[in-house]
């Protein structure tokens, strides 16, 4: 994979009367070079906590993490 890029993204779940919102990771292959939203890969649903996951895009964004270990990285993010 070339270039990847990982966002966050925003869901809204509803069931019954009770609605919430969750965020999740995506990662985008080539988003920068030919201006597209290709998703390679996401994990719906993480955490509630919008700012502690944005703070996880960032730093796999700065670090370049490689796809195959974003589940793993998620599996961190959720014990720690």
């Amino acid at each position: 994979m070339s270039n990847i890029t990982y966002g966050l993204i925003e869901e809204h779940y509803s069931l019954d009367n009770h609605e919430r919102i969750a965020y999740g990771i995506a990662v985008y292959a080539d988003a920068e070079e030919d201006h597209t939203a290709t998703v390679v890969a996401a994990i719906h649903d993480i955490t509630s906590d919008k700012p502690r996951l944005a703070e996880l895009v960032r730093l796999c964004n700065h670090l370049k993490l490689s796809p195959i270990h974003l589940e793993d990285v998620v599996d961190d993010f959720l014990t720690n």
